[in-house]
């Protein structure tokens, strides 16, 4: 309450103090209104056209004929599916010791290899023209992911580790399988071989 008593009348006081301060801005100092020559009129009365103007007669430019559209490029066949075939030979894939005749057989079988990404060459090492590989260890999960994938031996130096350790992380598998069930694989290795085109 004793606050109450005194912030009353100390904010009146700060209320009339800043009422007072504000008429003080807003009035005009002691230049007084202005002069009658100071003023400045101004004509809005429409002025005639000098007729000795010479004027330019521009022809708009004619249009340029409708070019045909380039014909739209042919469709791209993507195939989803890999044939396991093709990886394990021709691509330059591991062969992890599976006949590939009938994948759908219930017999046990190792992982085979579906998609492989592969790895970006690293700006870097394309700059200064440097080649080499990343011996690579991976586990496969029975879902077929490629997990933690560790470098084991690389050459020249470690400038292509990162780019080996994303690429076999995209990789999936079709996971060995053991009395009919997806098992995990563990150590499996594989060395990338990084070469520029010449």
């Amino acid at each position: 309450m004793i606050r109450l008593l005194l912030g009353l009348p100390l904010a009146g006081f700060i209320t009339v103090a800043l009422f007072m301060v504000m008429r003080f801005l807003v009035l005009p100092g002691d230049e007084g209104p202005p002069e009658a020559g100071d003023t400045v009129t101004i004509n809005l009365a429409r002025q005639d056209r000098d007729e000795d103007l010479n004027t330019r007669n521009r022809n708009k430019p004619d249009r340029p004929e409708q070019q045909d559209a380039p014909p739209p490029p042919p469709p791209m066949q993507v195939d989803a599916r890999v044939d396991p075939a093709d990886l394990a030979g021709n691509m330059g894939m591991p062969n992890f010791g599976v006949d590939v005749g009938n994948l759908d057989a219930p017999s046990d079988r190792t992982a085979i290899p579906l998609v492989t990404v592969p790895p970006i060459y690293p700006d870097r090492a394309a700059s200064r023209g440097v080649e080499g590989w990343v011996l690579v260890e991976f586990d496969i999960t029975p879902t077929g992911q490629a997990v933690d994938p560790r470098v084991i031996d690389y050459d020249p130096s470690t400038i292509f580790n990162r780019a080996a350790i994303k690429a076999i992380k995209k990789w999936k598998f079709k996971p060995k399988v053991v009395n009919g069930k997806p098992v995990a694989q563990f150590n499996k290795e594989y060395m990338l071989t990084f070469q520029l085109e010449k």
